[in-house]
């Protein structure tokens, strides 16, 4: 398996909607992951999806957990 760049956005929020509505952080990354993106770092996913937050693409939902946090897009795509 090669190792592919850094995930675009589209991959990102793609991989939110993989598992179902909304995912953490390190879900996200897991799958980038496994998907081919290796060497990747929770913070940086953290940082891409802030960025698409404060794009208005996706936002911050609530979670049970006190320090995890939990992504869904804004408007939800089905095919």
């Amino acid at each position: 398996m090669t190792i592919k760049p850094k995930p675009t956005d589209a991959e990102i929020k793609a991989q939110i909607m993989y598992w179902g509505s909304q995912q953490m952080t390190y879900v996200i990354r897991n799958g980038l992951s496994m998907a081919g993106h290796k060497g990747l770092k929770t913070n940086w996913v953290r940082r891409q999806l802030e960025r698409l937050e404060r794009a208005g693409q996706v936002k911050r939902v609530p979670s049970v957990y006190a320090r995890q946090i939990c992504w869904a897009l804004v408007e939800v795509v089905r095919p």
